[in-house]
């Protein structure tokens, strides 16, 4: 099994899918840092589910952040 970093990043281009990967992070990554399953933010990003209104706002402030300290 390759380690997460190995991987190259994707998307199925729905939700924040897009961002994040343009953002350089993994789902694993993301979870960490929004504290939302990792499995719910694959399928969200897949199309599949529908992410709760709480869900959605951990995961927005997350990727806000990142943007914070992302180098401009």
């Amino acid at each position: 099994m390759t380690s997460d970093t190995q991987r190259a990043l994707t998307s199925g281009g729905f939700a924040w899918g897009p961002e994040r990967v343009a953002l350089g992070i993994s789902i694993r990554r993301l979870s960490e840092l929004s504290g939302v399953n990792r499995g719910t933010l694959s399928l969200v990003e897949q199309g599949r589910l529908v992410p709760s209104g709480a869900d959605y706002q951990k995961v927005m402030r997350a990727l806000a952040d990142l943007r914070k300290v992302e180098p401009a």
